[in-house]
């Protein structure tokens, strides 16, 4: 019951996330004379107090790449790494910036550093990024995904970087992916 409210809880602060474009967990801030009176809505999950008090213990993986990356990323590297540079996992923040003074600009800095792309396409001796590549699986089809990829396309979009998007394959054709990106970028 208690994982049924919590969904529900999150459900209603997506909403007021879309319907008001600010963060619902976010406490409310003092308005400066400038600024409206009415601060944002705080809405916070319930703590749930399962932390342990054991320090945090990481681990090496096995492999940057999952098994599909690792076959996408070959493919691209044959395909346009004689044209381009190709870079992976890289945080959506390294590639655009936030060029103004907002209100919460540290959440909206959080927003480009907590994202990343999985694939980002430079030219070879600026390293100018020319494109960014998001690798869609099943996983894209979660609501959470989904705020993540609309937000990415919308900040892409808005800056004018190009976000190609492939499906996930068992193979790739031959000369497919690399004719699609080559074809994106002369337009």
């Amino acid at each position: 019951m208690r994982q049924l409210f919590l969904k529900i809880l999150n459900c209603v602060a997506r909403f007021f996330q879309r319907l008001f474009g600010v963060r619902v967990d976010e406490k409310p801030t003092t308005a400066s004379k400038t600024e409206s009176s009415l601060a944002p809505l705080a809405f916070a999950e319930p703590e749930l107090e399962l932390a342990s008090a054991e320090p945090p213990q990481y681990r090496k993986r096995n492999s940057l790449f999952t098994y599909r990356e690792r076959m996408f990323y070959k493919t691209l590297i044959e395909e346009v790494g004689d044209e381009y540079q190709i870079f992976t996992k890289v945080r959506l923040g390294d590639v655009v910036y936030l060029a103004n003074e907002t209100a919460n600009r540290k959440f909206h800095n959080n927003q480009i550093f907590c994202k990343h792309l999985d694939f980002v396409v430079c030219e070879i001796e600026t390293y100018k990024p020319l494109a960014a590549i998001e690798l869609d699986d099943s996983s894209h089809n979660r609501l959470s995904r989904q705020d993540s990829d609309e937000f990415k396309e919308r900040v892409c979009k808005d800056t004018g970087l190009l976000l190609l998007r492939f499906e996930v394959q068992q193979t790739y054709p031959k000369g497919d992916v690399g004719t699609r990106i080559r074809s994106k970028l002369q337009k």
